[in-house]
């Protein structure tokens, strides 16, 4: 549900549920306590309908009760949904109920045993496998404060505070699918990491385009690495999609209607690594050099890729009397990256 159509009569009806929810509680309490003490029960039960009454309209100060209770709203509404499902991180392998600590810990698995055939000779050999321990750290992401002012709020014909923690959401859930797209890239050219770079003719001074023969090679290379048929993704640039769609629009058509080319799960993003001419990726967060940065498409197979989302907080000041009204911002503990160099591919456009 969009945010920025709950009302502000549903975030009322909202309020009045869990005033209920507290009476209803009280006149448990109450009954209980009456019925331990010998204490009539009309009294008593009166006695907490008069005090919860009084609760419901107290004024959500800072630090008291109801200030968390609407944290927590606002949480959940920002972590619902927050992969999307057509997107490529959702592919990936969610491993948020392993997070200790905002931190994962788990081991690489070290070298499989040799298969002997037709062994004439003993003992036969032992060896031990060592597998490696690895820790990974979540990464720490902050939005800065928004400040929903009192008059805008009482004017507003929606729900500004709503609309305002979505906006927070988009933008996380922007960062979470860069850096998702950035990992899930490999560094460099290897045999179980291939970064491929595309073979379509331009005139001089632009990037090759991508070409059907380039994904074949793609397809070729994850082969040859015995990587699983099963879980291949390709996640494309708009530059490379539509250079696909030009090289031949009938079978790129075909694609989409399965949403699958040469194997791969078909998804597209902006958001994809940039590469220099000798296939290297660029830093995250790396200022953008046109003249020498290509931008790429990635691909990888879903089980050597993870996700996961840690602590996420919202940070919150109620009435602030400089600003006059509300101040918000959130922090979200979250990774998305390769769980090793393995089953991780790129496509980048070098300069004719």
């Amino acid at each position: 549900m969009n945010p920025s159509t709950i009302t502000n009569q549903t975030k009322k009806t909202m309020k009045k549920r869990l005033n209920f929810g507290s009476l209803m509680f009280n006149m448990v309490v109450a009954l209980l306590f009456s019925a331990a003490c010998g204490i009539a029960a009309l009294p008593a039960v009166g006695a907490s309908l008069v005090a919860g009454t009084a609760m419901s309209f107290m004024d959500k100060a800072p630090g008291m009760l109801f200030a968390g209770v609407q944290k927590e709203i606002w949480t959940d509404m920002l972590l619902e949904g927050f992969y999307p499902s057509g997107s490529f991180i959702a592919e990936a392998r969610d491993m948020s109920s392993f997070v200790e600590f905002n931190t994962i810990n788990f081991a690489e698995a070290g070298a499989n045993p040799s298969v002997l055939l037709d062994n004439a000779s003993y003992p036969i050999g032992t060896s031990q496998r060592t597998d490696t321990a690895k820790t990974l750290a979540l990464r720490t992401l902050d939005t800065t404060s928004t400040i929903v002012r009192n008059v805008e709020a009482m004017e507003s014909a929606y729900d500004k505070m709503a609309s305002v923690i979505y906006g927070h959401k988009q933008e996380l859930q922007r960062t979470a699918i860069k850096l998702a797209a950035w990992n899930f890239a490999p560094q460099s050219d290897t045999t179980l990491t291939p970064v491929i770079a595309a073979t379509g003719t331009l005139p001089s001074g632009l990037r090759r385009k991508l070409t059907f023969a380039d994904v074949l090679m793609l397809v070729k290379r994850f082969n040859l690495a015995d990587i699983p048929e099963n879980g291949r993704v390709l996640v494309l640039n708009p530059n490379h999609e539509t250079d696909l769609m030009e090289a031949d629009l009938a079978l790129y058509k075909a694609a989409l209607a399965g949403n699958m080319l040469f194997g791969f799960k078909l998804f597209r993003t902006s958001a994809t690594p940039v590469y220099i001419a000798a296939g290297t990726k660029v830093a995250y967060g790396t200022a953008a050099a046109p003249s020498t940065d290509m931008y790429a498409s990635l691909a990888f197979q879903k089980d050597e890729v993870m996700k996961a989302i840690g602590t996420v907080e919202m940070f919150a000041t109620y009435k602030d009397p400089g600003h006059k009204g509300d101040v918000i911002n959130f922090q979200m503990r979250y990774l998305a990256t390769s769980l090793r160099t393995k089953g991780i591919a790129a496509l980048f456009s070098p300069a004719v």
